[in-house]
């Protein structure tokens, strides 16, 4: 598979990164001689220094056979004209374009198929205010992923002493929760991923992956950390962008008491003039007097959404020490995640790798709907669609002969969620949420494309 990505930054250098490793033919252009200079020296791909819109630097790339175009530049506009540039030069099947303004991402008029004809507009706004949603929603929960159209859940916690299931086998899980209908995915611990199995042990400080139904899911959480769900009363954001101001928006229509905190003058009046409750304090991440005047002990969530990674960890950090229940914040680079978490930040969002998750479900063979990047990028959560012809289908999961380092997590059958076992069966049409070691990507895809087609 040939893939061309534009834009060597935190999303473009991820994506060839992973899809490199899973020995596809990847050309990465851009324009920065040092970020090509990087991609050259760590990445087996080629690398090319120029415009991703240039007609010339596009025929360089190969345009004519490219199967797949990913523009994640930090201009909409660039990535726009690239997509409609490869399209003009050549017929690429699939065109992805990275596009962070809500107007242009939502105008289909210049987006569809009788114009730039783009087929994946990655716009992670949206995504992070309804993944912070989840997360605020669920006591004790580091992370909290939806599948099949919210039908499936995996969500993250740490274990601590005081847990109940800290020492036990997993196998020994159903003895003490008999009613309750979840798998345990995943295990990350001492910087690497653990698929379990039956006799593996859970560990204090390890960081445990649920998957099932939602409500069960973050019911247990909930009483595994000890941290029964309480209705969420305070919450207080630190930036007003975008994601900080739709957050507010949603969070304010919930009946919860909301505080803005924004550095800029205008914009707290135009924060001002979008919400009718919320309350707006203009500071920056050094006001620590206006924390303890606003009582930022008292907040049930406190939340760090500016473009700057560094003032966000800062300043959760500094709510977490004066009392702030629980604190999430923003950080773009997609590597600095578990030691943001390592330190003492509750929750990591991170924009740039809910952008490479959207574009590696494009970029696979199969009927792949969704992709979730567990921690160190070990290992993945995939949502297929079971094809009449994919390896899967029609055998109990005990004949399957998965290879190592995959594990049938749930499986959704029209509106019936099923946790698996040894005699379960997978059916055409199923929706199934597998666990897969990044080692065991390519073998996937095997398991689950279409015999009789190709992609």
């Amino acid at each position: 598979m040939s893939i061309i990505v534009i834009g060597a930054g935190e999303v473009g250098y991820n994506v060839a990164w992973k899809l490199s490793r899973e020995r596809k033919d990847i050309v990465v252009i851009d324009k920065d001689e040092e970020k090509i200079k990087k991609v050259s020296e760590n990445l087996d791909v080629q690398a090319i220094h120029g415009s991703g819109s240039s007609m010339t630097v596009l025929r360089k790339a190969g345009i004519e056979k490219a199967e797949i175009i990913v523009a994640a530049t930090n201009s909409d506009e660039v990535n726009m004209v690239s997509c409609l540039v490869a399209g003009v030069q050549a017929i690429v099947p699939i065109k992805i374009a990275r596009i962070r303004d809500p107007e242009y991402a939502s105008n289909m008029q210049i987006l569809g198929e009788d114009r730039l004809d783009i087929d994946l507009v990655v716009n992670t706004d949206q995504e992070m205010v309804a993944s912070i949603l989840r997360i605020l929603e669920t006591p004790g929960a580091t992370d909290v992923i939806d599948f099949a159209d919210g039908k499936i859940r995996m969500a993250s916690f740490f274990t601590d002493e005081e847990s109940p299931i800290t020492g036990k086998n997993l196998m020994d899980l159903t003895k003490l929760y008999p009613d309750t209908r979840v798998i345990i995915a995943a295990i990350y611990r001492d910087n690497q991923v653990i698929i379990p199995r039956g006799k593996d042990k859970i560990l204090e400080g390890d960081l445990v992956f649920l998957m099932g139904e939602p409500p069960t899911v973050s019911s247990l959480i909930s009483t595994l950390k000890n941290k029964h769900a309480s209705s969420l009363r305070r919450v207080m954001i630190f930036g007003g962008g975008d994601v900080g101001l739709n957050l507010a928006k949603v969070i304010e229509k919930m009946g919860v008491s909301t505080k803005i905190i924004e550095p800029n003058e205008e914009r707290c009046q135009f924060l001002a003039a979008e919400l009718d409750k919320c309350m707006i304090l203009k500071g920056d991440f050094t006001s620590l007097d206006l924390l303890e005047e606003e009582n930022v002990g008292e907040m049930d969530a406190f939340v760090a959404v500016t473009p700057e990674e560094e003032k966000n960890i800062l300043i959760s950090l500094l709510a977490k020490r004066m009392g702030a229940k629980r604190v999430v914040a923003s950080i773009n680079g997609i590597a600095y995640s578990p030691l943001a978490n390592q330190i003492g930040v509750d929750v990591v969002i991170s924009p740039s790798l809910i952008a490479v998750n959207k574009i590696l479900q494009y970029a696979r063979r199969g009927k792949i709907v969704n992709v979730a990047t567990l921690p160190e990028d070990l290992a993945e959560v995939i949502e297929i669609v079971a094809l009449e012809t994919s390896d899967l289908v029609n055998k109990p999961l005990k004949s399957l002969r998965l290879p190592k380092g995959m594990l049938v997590g749930a499986i959704l059958r029209g509106e019936k969620l099923l946790i698996p076992y040894g005699e379960t069966v997978i059916l055409p049409g199923d929706e199934v949420a597998m666990v897969v070691a990044s080692s065991a990507i390519q073998q996937l895809e095997k398991v689950v494309t279409v015999k009789l087609e190709y992609w």
